[in-house]
């Protein structure tokens, strides 16, 4: 088919890696560190069984209806309390029920962006993010990050010499890819450059509940007084993936603008799913989740750990991250990712490359990405051990 045909930004929402680590999900015959999912033998089907059933006896046939786009009510009053226990404090109408946080994301590249403008993200950064903003033909520019989150010193350089930004987008705790988190006094010196150079803060908090070890340091959301924050939220990584309910946090005037959006694209969320988490939330189901997988995680985490310790050439470098799913390893020099994978594929083990994370391209040619989420823990012993040999013989 001509490719003329079609928008010439569809180019622009290529991601073949993305595409290749997908396809990888749920291969039996390969020991996937790829995905980055949630593990679904942890869910909390019994629950939901029992909860499902009690909700078609209260709500009937209104359970299958469509909701309002801004989301249901009972499950805004939820976040509301929800996020005060973050010590973020904010009212129904500044909350937006979205589709996942990735819709989200893509609302607000909607909302702002016009081709050519600037937005800054980590680098490395979460390629679902670089993707959704990429599609709206912005330009994407990358901020390093170190063991302390994003370089708030190379971005206040760079708005110093005259670049101008619409947004910064970054997942402030436990990073995609790189497992970093921001440090305290990096949140409030961006906030600071936030207010002074006059752009707003797309805070994305996928992982926040998978601490593992500490407190999480407070949300930016909740040490902002100027509203330059905006707080992207989602149950998946910690509750029930498939549901696809997320959520935006903002001014009034810009939710209102969002549901404008939102609107546009899917009317509204999904009842069914929006109805099971508000009551699985009011009835602490939500609550005992968080509690049960903060070990069971936390022992993958560890079990990996000690299997890169183990197996991999001591000319590997990686830092322990303190939650979330990954662990961003940096190859020997000399190892080309892509050709890594290819190498470990054939000895049944996948992971994604380093590139499709980073602003520029080659950047990422010496790191992998592994993801602990889905396996098991004899299989992560197992795939690393093959791993390992496949870098010694590389």
């Amino acid at each position: 088919m001509d490719r003329g045909f079609f928008a010439s930004r569809l180019k622009r929402m290529e991601n073949k890696e993305l595409s290749e680590f997908m396809s990888l999900i749920g291969r039996d015959d390969i020991i996937s560190f790829a995905g980055g999912i949630p593990d679904e033998k942890i869910f909390p089907v019994k629950e939901l069984k029992q909860l499902i059933n009690k909700l078609i006896n209260i709500k009937g046939h209104s359970l299958f209806q469509y909701s309002s786009t801004d989301g249901k009510k009972n499950l805004k009053e939820y976040l509301v309390n929800y996020l005060k226990g973050q010590e973020i404090t904010v009212n129904e109408n500044q909350i937006l029920i979205t589709t996942g946080s990735q819709q989200g994301l893509d609302l607000l590249a909607k909302l702002f962006l016009n081709p050519g403008d600037t937005v800054a993200v980590e680098d490395p950064g979460y390629v679902g993010g670089i993707g959704a903003i990429n599609s709206y033909e912005a330009r994407i520019m990358g901020i390093e990050v170190d063991e302390n989150g994003l370089r708030i010193d190379i971005l206040e350089k760079l708005l110093k010499e005259g670049e101008k930004i619409k947004f910064l987008y970054l997942v402030p705790d436990y990073s995609n890819p790189s497992g970093m988190t921001l440090s305290l006094k990096r949140r409030y010196k961006l906030l600071k450059l936030a207010n002074r150079y006059n752009f707003y803060i797309i805070e994305d908090t996928p992982y926040r509940e998978l601490s593992f070890y500490n407190k999480p340091l407070p949300a930016l959301k909740s040490i902002d007084n100027n509203e330059k924050v905006i707080y992207l939220g989602s149950f998946s990584k910690y509750f029930m993936p498939g549901f696809r309910i997320g959520w935006i946090c903002g001014p009034e005037k810009i939710i209102e603008l969002l549901t404008t959006a939102k609107q546009n694209t899917d009317l509204a969320s999904n009842t069914l799913g929006q109805e099971l988490i508000a009551y699985a939330g009011q009835e602490g189901i939500i609550q005992e989740q968080i509690k049960k997988i903060r070990p069971y995680y936390r022992q993958k985490l560890v079990k990996m750990e000690e299997g890169l310790t183990k197996y991999f050439p001591e000319c590997c470098s990686w830092k322990r991250p303190e939650g979330g799913f990954f662990f961003w390893v940096k190859l020997p020099t000399g190892i080309k990712s892509k050709k890594l994978l290819k190498q470990a594929i054939k000895n049944r083990v996948a992971f994604v490359t380093g590139n499709s994370f980073c602003s520029d391209y080659r950047r990422g040619d010496n790191y992998i990405r592994l993801s602990f989420s889905n396996n098991t823990l004899s299989e992560i012993d197992k795939g690393l051990s093959i791993l390992g040999k496949v870098i010694n013989n590389f």
